[in-house]
């Protein structure tokens, strides 16, 4: 068994790159033409280094990538995009190419190598930054579950020899989560946590390997969901697709339904309407519908031993890497655990009235 000192996730380990806005708009300038008028504004990421170039009528989105990140891992996005440019016709960011005709240059920054893109602006707000008036999101989670299901089919077929890059996000990991659970001080938690992760390997983990596969964003949350600032009960567009992986299919569902869950402070609540969204688009085998609570349980647990790991990790950074994180055991600890027994029967009854007909 690992132990949290010999666990590594370098590009989640390594900080990300220092860059100021005077450098970014040197670096906007080998794909756009930039001015004095041009913004360059600074955005928040996780591993790397994102700014918005607003310049004309123009927006774009730079990103400088971690200087641990592989350079395959940065083409398997960037050809995903193009993948989805004539697969879909969803809302997503554009894969753009430089002057000199290249998606990827290799720079120094900061005193390390590390490679620089440019995506397109998606317009729309995020879900994450709306406050709703009225508390039934049904239409939103219908919507959503219908975006990621038109996802999936876009990505369908999709391969590339980086879709099984190590990533700390996905779903294959959560044993290896074991070694971490000295990082969570609270006994209390530490042990909801333990309970989470032997629950994946005595219930989730031989039925999942039963699954169908492909790449899948693996990262709807409400950071990465744009929604109508009109109409925010209508999804518009998705962002980030940082941790997008080969991974079965209803991963990609349940992930979403972990963040709606920690939102609706119930597992069933959040999860019914999206899976109904989705399961209208893209139908799921009644494996997949069982397994839609198991995987946004494990989903939750993942989110709380990672983020009490990296602000172990990172100090410096730790409260961007928690964030609300206080809301999330709370629902983890007094919610999900008394749900996850009686959930699977819920949702087969709220989908044989709506959906298996």
């Amino acid at each position: 068994m690992n132990t949290k000192d010999n666990f590594s996730f370098p590009v989640l380990e390594h900080p990300a790159p220092q860059c100021d806005t005077n450098e970014a708009r040197e670096l906007a300038n080998e794909w756009m033409e930039t001015s004095e008028d041009t913004t360059i504004t600074p955005l928040v990421s996780e591993r790397d280094r994102n700014f918005l170039i607003s310049t004309g009528g123009e927006k774009a989105i730079l990103k400088i990538s971690n200087h641990k990140e592989k350079k395959g891992v940065l083409e398997f996005q960037n050809e995903a995009l193009l993948h989805l440019e004539s697969s879909t016709n969803l809302n997503l960011p554009k894969a753009k190419e430089s002057k000199t005709g290249e998606y990827l240059e290799r720079k120094v920054i900061g005193g390390e190598e590390c490679f620089v893109r440019v995506v397109s602006y998606v317009d729309g707000v995020p879900l994450d930054d709306i406050k709703f008036k009225n508390p039934d999101l049904k239409l939103l989670h219908i919507s959503m579950g219908d975006f990621l299901a038109k996802l999936g089919k876009g990505l369908h077929g999709f391969t590339h020899p980086f879709e099984n890059h190590p990533l700390l996000w996905d779903v294959a990991q959560t044993e290896n989560l074991f070694s971490l659970l000295g990082c969570i001080q609270s006994e209390q938690k530490r042990k909801a946590i333990e309970t989470a992760l032997v629950y994946y390997q005595k219930n989730t983990k031989n039925l999942l390997s039963q699954q169908r596969k492909q790449v899948i964003h693996n990262d709807m949350n409400p950071d990465n969901v744009l929604v109508n600032k009109e109409n925010p009960y209508s999804m518009s567009g998705m962002i980030d697709f940082g941790d997008m992986l080969y991974a079965p299919l209803v991963n990609d569902l349940s992930v979403a339904c972990a963040y709606e869950t920690i939102r609706e402070k119930s597992l069933y609540h959040g999860s019914k309407h999206l899976l109904l969204g989705y399961h209208a688009e893209n139908k799921l085998t009644e494996d997949e519908l069982r397994l839609v609570p198991m995987l946004a349980y494990n989903r939750i647990a993942m989110s709380l031993i990672i983020s009490e790991w990296r602000a172990e990790k990172h100090p410096e950074n730790k409260e961007y890497i928690l964030g609300n994180i206080s809301h999330t055991w709370m629902v983890f600890e007094e919610i999900v655990l008394k749900e996850i027994g009686r959930i699977g029967e819920q949702l087969e009854g709220f989908a044989a009235a709506n959906i298996k007909a």
